[in-house]
């Protein structure tokens, strides 16, 4: 049975119509969603920095690879429910959406009561090793705690968007983010500015945000018009749906956690070149993600694509959608790299007023700028392969990627003394990681990995039958 989509919905079906239309209808509110989920980390970094010190702001920059590392496990599961979602909606298998749903959302709730429990425990064992100093681990520890609390309220968003999306519908997850992304801000103003909370007050901000987020894109996809139910009934994980999404999400989430392994070993790289150096490194990585923004939004509606397209069964549509999308995404990279050039002074120094800090940040910005555009044609090829469910491929792309990258960076840095070698290093990871992308969508078998086959259409002799024998019956 088809799902009665509301008129208010806006639904964008990549199956049919224009292709660059569709994927810039699906992507402006993407990008509008990217913009306000990045403003979490970025708001917390900008107030820590300005409010509290350069100290704090080291504190929060250290724990993102572990913030990485854990969120790696549900960000592969809401991966692995969106793209299977996309899937069956291409498919037009509208009776299998509402056990997909279901049986993610029952999964979510222990994937993220369990991350929020070992989350206290590994904190200060995994600050210890990332070699964090002395001068910030109290604060790194006290941010990194309550931080954890936000994993199932985090989950249940990514989770639920991706499916949202993997239906075509961009502007709900927007709308959430929006809200919560204000919310956070105020919130960060008043524990931090005001109740002097220190790093404390920035990470529960953040957590209280994220389970709004949650709870709101949970309410949206089961009253939205989707055709989404749920009963006592089928209100249960489907064993079959759980094993397809795990067969997605799973190497998502591996591919994820070992980036992640490989950004906390780059922490530990520059924690040892100082204090100013990790607030640089923090700074950057901000600067770097809000510049990609757009490219990411058209790669999150490229995926989308991708996977309404084969599993609706049109490969040739697909492959007109990859060219298309890969010219433009790589477009806007260029345009980013020289815009953040021209502007590096001034974004870094609206994170932090250290001088030093400034100078180590417009530094590391015009080495990384000009590889904006490898980046971007990265997420690109990347995009399409996650799309088909070739998830697969894709880890083992990243596990050689970031042992590449760990080896540049203890060349490039740790053995020649230079800090600068770290970004040296990224944009090598960036250059190998998209040459192979590039190879095995020329030359692989990428699209056996679709999980949901195109139906089958009747055949036209099929369903003349019925009107000859019809026709017979009277003649007699």
């Amino acid at each position: 049975m088809a799902p009665r989509l509301g008129r208010k919905n806006h639904n964008v079906d990549f199956t049919t119509g224009p292709i660059t239309k569709n994927i810039f209808l699906f992507a402006i509110p993407a990008l509008l969603g990217d913009i306000f989920s990045a403003l979490y980390n970025v708001v917390d970094t900008i107030v820590v920095g300005q409010f509290v010190g350069s100290g704090a702001l080291a504190a929060v920059g250290t724990s993102f690879g572990i913030h990485m590392v854990t969120s790696a496990v549900y960000a592969g599961f809401g991966m692995g429910s969106g793209i299977l979602t996309a899937q069956m909606f291409g498919a037009k298998r509208h009776d299998q959406l509402t056990a997909t749903v279901n049986t993610a959302y029952i999964g979510a709730f222990f994937i993220g009561t369990s991350m929020i429990l070992i989350g206290q425990i590994v904190a200060n064992p995994l600050l210890r090793l990332l070699n964090t100093p002395d001068s910030i681990m109290e604060m790194a520890s006290a941010y990194l705690r309550v931080y954890f609390l936000g994993c199932t309220g985090q989950l249940f968003y990514l989770m639920g968007s991706n499916m949202l999306r993997g239906l075509g519908d961009s502007r709900w997850p927007t709308y959430a983010l929006v809200f919560c992304a204000v919310l956070n801000t105020l919130l960060d103003l008043l524990f931090v500015v005001v109740f002097h909370w220190s790093v404390t007050g920035a990470a529960a901000a953040t957590v209280i945000s994220q389970l709004l987020s949650g709870i709101l894109v949970v309410i949206r996809i089961y009253t939205g018009n989707y055709g989404i139910e749920v009963h006592r009934s089928n209100f249960k994980i489907h064993k079959d749906i759980f094993k397809k999404i795990l067969t997605i999400g799973i190497p998502g989430s591996l591919q994820l956690g070992v980036t992640s392994v490989g950004t906390m070993i780059l922490t530990r790289f520059a924690n040892g070149f100082g204090e100013d150096l990790v607030a640089t490194n923090s700074i950057v990585q901000k600067i770097e993600q809000f510049s990609l923004l757009p490219a990411t939004a058209i790669g999150t509606a490229l995926r989308m694509f991708i996977g309404q397209n084969l599993g609706a069964g049109n490969k040739e549509r697909t492959k007109e959608g990859m060219r298309k999308t890969f010219v433009l995404i790589c477009g806007i990279g260029l345009f980013m790299g020289l815009a953040d050039l021209l502007l590096a002074r001034v974004l870094c120094r609206a994170f932090v007023k250290n001088e030093v800090v400034i100078a180590m940040g417009v530094e590391a910005i015009r080495i990384i700028a000009f590889f904006f555009v490898i980046h971007a044609a990265q997420m690109s090829l990347g995009g399409v392969l996650t799309g088909a469910g070739a998830t697969r491929p894709v880890m083992y792309v990243s596990f050689i990627g970031i042992a590449m990258r760990v080896l540049c960076c203890y060349l490039f840095a740790v053995r020649t003394g230079h800090w600068q070698g770290l970004f040296w290093a990224t944009n090598t990871f960036y250059l190998i990681v998209a040459a192979i992308y590039a190879v095995y969508i020329w030359k692989g078998d990428w699209m056996k990995y679709v999980a949901v086959k195109p139906r089958r259409p009747v055949p036209e002799t099929a369903q003349e039958a019925p009107a000859s024998e019809a026709k017979e019956q009277e003649e007699n």
